[in-house]
């Protein structure tokens, strides 16, 4: 492993222990609210993943139905939009057609067909874009027809997967060899459905629905370190007291130590000024002053909450570290 490496991985080891050092720095009221917001997040994804889904699972429906003139029921089904490629993949919108033989031909060999063109528009000459659909050599024009006769009520469905895009849809009666049917007494009906947003729904939805999980793991662990600190007291002493501190700072007294109170300068002379005289047999007593300086302001202890103490400074600031009352009276750092 190069030097290069092994400095990003010990900033990757770090930034983790930073992030671990965070989560056990929260409090039990700020580890509440982490857990509130992960849960209205487990439901807010949830929720938006089944809007996601019900609109991947609602059609596009629509009908045609059979006309005389053509011998076939046409439909202009609109745009079809979607992620996919041009050609047959996973990702084409499904369209069913429903197919109601009402009145079949006679004739023995009569088949249906179906067509799903991608064409602008409809209403021009669609029977070179019919070619190339039973060629089967262009995914854009698609063509399928049924193995068995019809039979009068029955319904038969028609199955296609679509690329994004313009589409008309034909379904008509055929003959054996193919031809189109223009026995006069033909009938049917067709009913149709695209699921044209199956697929980015579908995957919007996986995308909601693996962020809800996520939401909820958090919100697991957020409970669980919860439960911990309710049951076992996980919150160290330190905390406690320090939280109460922050939570209502006590308004400090002076910032400074008190003014001295001594003289300011020597007592004066009270000596006689010569020599003393005959009759005195004594001096005069001179009372000293005393010019011992007045004592520096202390430190002091003041009671905080469970029997502990938290030591105030002559500054009025306050002293991070936690102490207890020996037996003795003295005062001695928390050991946690």
């Amino acid at each position: 492993m190069s030097d290069e490496d092994a400095a990003a991985a010990s900033e990757e080891i770090t930034a983790d222990a930073d992030q671990d050092e965070a989560a056990e720095a929260l409090t039990l009221e700020q580890r509440q609210e982490e857990l509130k917001k992960s849960r209205w997040n487990v439901f807010l994804w949830l929720g938006i993943a089944v809007l996601m889904f019900s609109f991947a699972l609602f059609p596009m429906p629509f009908s045609a139905d059979y006309d005389n003139f053509t011998n076939s029921a046409e439909k202009d089904i609109g745009f079809v939009w979607g992620p996919s490629l041009p050609g047959d993949d996973l990702f084409d919108a499904s369209m069913n057609l429903d197919v109601t033989a009402s009145s079949p031909p006679p004739e023995s060999g009569s088949l249906i067909e179906a067509y799903a063109l991608k064409v602008d528009n409809c209403q021009q000459n669609l029977g070179e874009f019919t070619v190339i659909a039973k060629n089967g050599t262009d995914h854009a024009y698609q063509h399928q027809i049924m193995d068995k006769t019809p039979i009068t009520g029955q319904e038969y469905t028609f199955e296609f997967s679509l690329d994004p895009g313009q589409y008309c849809i034909i379904v008509q009666y055929v003959d054996a060899n193919g031809d189109i049917n223009s026995n006069p007494n033909n009938d049917l009906a067709v009913s149709g459905k695209v699921w044209s947003s199956q697929t980015i729904g579908g995957l919007l939805g996986i995308i909601c629905l693996s962020l809800s999980a996520f939401a909820f793991i958090g919100a697991q662990k957020h409970g669980a370190h919860i439960k911990t600190i309710l049951e076992k007291g996980d919150e160290s002493t330190e905390e406690k007291v320090l939280a109460s501190i922050s939570g209502a700072r006590i308004a400090s007294g002076p910032t400074g130590a008190p003014p001295g109170d001594g003289p300011s300068g020597p007592p004066p002379s009270t000596g006689p000024s010569g020599p003393p005289s005959p009759s005195e047999s004594a001096p005069t007593e001179t009372v000293p002053t005393d010019t011992t300086p007045a004592p520096a302001a202390e430190a002091v202890f003041e009671p905080a909450e469970n029997g502990y103490f938290f030591k105030k400074l002559p500054d009025g600031s306050y002293d991070q570290t936690v102490y207890v009352q020996n037996a003795d009276g003295s005062y001695a750092p928390h050991q946690g």
